[in-house]
Formats: C-alpha cells, sequence, structure tokens
C-alpha cells in the first residue's frame, strides 16, 4: 500500500508542477508584458498582504531581504510599484503596487483563467466535476 501511495504522489507530483510550469508560460506569452513571472508573482503577493515592509515580503517568498529589493528596484523603475515611508515610523519602508502594477495584476489573472478554463473545457463533465472536487477535498488536508 505505502508502495503504491507513494508511486500517486510522484506522479500527482510531476503532473501538478507540469501543469503549473505549462499553464504559467503560456499565461505570460499571452499576456505580452515586459515582466518576468517572479515579477508578476510579486505584484499579487503586494496585493495580497497589502502594503508590506520588503522583509515582510522576503520571508512570504522564501527568499533574502537582498533579492527582495533588487526585484523592487526594477519594478520601482519600471513603474509598477512604489516605496513609500510608514506614516509614524520613516525609517520603515513600505511597497506599493501602483495603478499600472495592478493593472497588469488584473490581466494577469484574467488571461490564467482563460488559459485554464481552455484547458478545463476539454473535460467532459463528469470528470472535470470529479477533478475540481478532488482538488478542493485535497485542500482542506493542509
Amino acid at each position: 500500500m505505502e508502495d503504491e501511495l507513494m508511486a500517486y504522489t510522484n506522479r500527482f507530483r510531476t503532473t501538478f508542477e507540469t501543469a503549473h510550469r505549462k499553464i504559467s508560460n503560456i499565461v505570460l506569452a499571452e499576456l505580452k508584458s515586459e515582466l518576468t513571472g517572479p515579477q508578476i508573482f510579486m505584484l499579487f503577493m503586494i496585493a495580497k498582504i497589502g502594503t508590506p515592509k520588503q522583509t515582510v515580503l522576503a520571508e512570504k517568498m522564501g527568499v533574502k531581504p537582498s533579492a527582495i529589493t533588487v526585484m523592487i528596484d526594477r519594478l520601482v523603475q519600471s513603474g509598477h510599484v512604489i516605496r513609500k515611508h510608514h506614516e509614524t515610523d520613516r525609517r520603515i519602508v513600505l511597497v506599493e503596487n501602483t495603478e499600472r502594477g495592478n493593472a497588469v495584476l488584473s490581466k494577469a489573472e484574467s488571461v490564467q483563467k482563460e488559459v485554464m478554463a481552455r484547458g478545463l473545457s476539454k473535460l467532459p463533465p463528469d470528470e472535470l466535476d470529479v477533478l475540481v472536487n478532488a482538488f478542493e477535498k485535497l485542500t482542506t488536508y493542509y
């Protein structure tokens, strides 16, 4: 039983990672943005957290603060993100998406939904239902 579970685990991991990579590549190609995948993910994290400190972003993304600084510098230069000082403690620097950054993020999310819908539409309704229900159930375990 343990060997069978590991075989399913390996198949699932490989398939999940491959699907994620393929979807991401198609989304980036259709988005036609000058931003990279990690930069778009950074915009997503900033929006999700809501005007975070760079150190918080580094923690959430599992990278060193110096790596975040370089990424934020590029996003500031391209006009997608701004840095601003905390209202009460000017030593704290926060980051925030600009309108341009939010527009790219919104378009990326829209393109991602379209790309995923195209793939999911290839499944018969009963398989689509099983797939989505299984994923929803799986997420409750984590």
